[in-house]
């Protein structure tokens, strides 16, 4: 049946072919970062590289924010770090953290706009990056940090973390452990 059909008709089918195949590929492969693999594992992690480590303190204290228990695990002051895309200041302050939701129920705590930094002259610094979500399911648990940008180096056991409660309460935090 090929045979009978013109050059310029062979051609025309042989572009339509391929023409399906894209878009069968743009419409059904999968989406970028997801896995592709036959048993569905996403690649491995790269290790987080801190570049010029200039401190790092462990503080070992804990909060309950509306049902959310939130540990402070330590505090790292270093130039810069391999994961981090969002420069803004000329160092890097990384708190990290775990939190586990108490409750049965779903709990939102947002800690973009709710943490801050307190600088020992009273100043407060906002976060810049933060790796644990907003929302929490019933017994979740979390690990993560926030970024804090800063412009020179601090003394980690002067610094005190800020969170705003669900009403007027505010809860802060020492470093010092």
């Amino acid at each position: 049946m090929l045979r009978r059909l013109s050059p310029r008709t062979k051609t025309i089918l042989g572009v339509l072919i391929i023409l399906i195949i894209t878009i069968i590929a743009v419409l059904y492969a999968p989406p970028e970062g997801d896995a592709n693999n036959v048993t569905g594992d996403l690649q491995e992690t790269p290790t987080v590289v801190t570049v010029n480590q200039l401190s790092a303190l462990p503080i070992q204290q804990s909060i309950d924010l509306s049902g959310l228990h939130v540990s402070i695990k330590g505090a790292v002051l270093a130039s810069k770090f391999s994961d981090d895309r969002k420069r803004a200041g000329t160092y890097t302050l990384r708190v990290l953290v775990d939190t586990q939701n108490k409750t049965h129920n779903a709990v939102g705590y947002p800690f973009d706009t709710n943490v801050h930094l307190i600088l020992p002259d009273g100043q407060t610094v906002p976060t810049k990056l933060i790796s644990i979500t907003a929302s929490s399911l019933p017994q979740q648990a979390q690990s993560g940090y926030l970024d804090f940008p800063l412009q020179q180096p601090m003394v980690l056991e002067q610094l005190k973390l800020q969170f705003v409660g669900n009403s007027t309460d505010t809860i802060v935090v020492p470093f010092k452990s």
